[in-house]
């Protein structure tokens, strides 16, 4: 309730309301993981954007010019 609002929407300049508590650094059953720090994220972010970003690496979100926002891309 804190933060209610996306944090990945937000950083391409989108308001979008956040529906889940999503643990920044998967746990993956570790039970020390999961108690970590948390980020609000809407439902489409957390299970298309984060799970891309996990498989990858890196985010592949670009911002309003086109040049990607994660400076682990390959192209930043």
């Amino acid at each position: 309730m804190a933060e209610p609002l996306c944090r990945y929407c937000a950083r391409l300049g989108r308001v979008e309301a956040a529906t889940v508590a999503d643990h920044i650094v998967p746990h993956r059953g570790d039970l020390d993981l999961f108690a970590g720090e948390l980020q609000p994220l809407c439902a489409s972010c957390h299970s298309r954007v984060k799970q891309v970003e996990e498989i990858g690496g890196y985010s592949g979100a670009v911002d309003l010019d086109g040049y990607p926002i994660d400076p682990r891309h390959p192209n930043a």
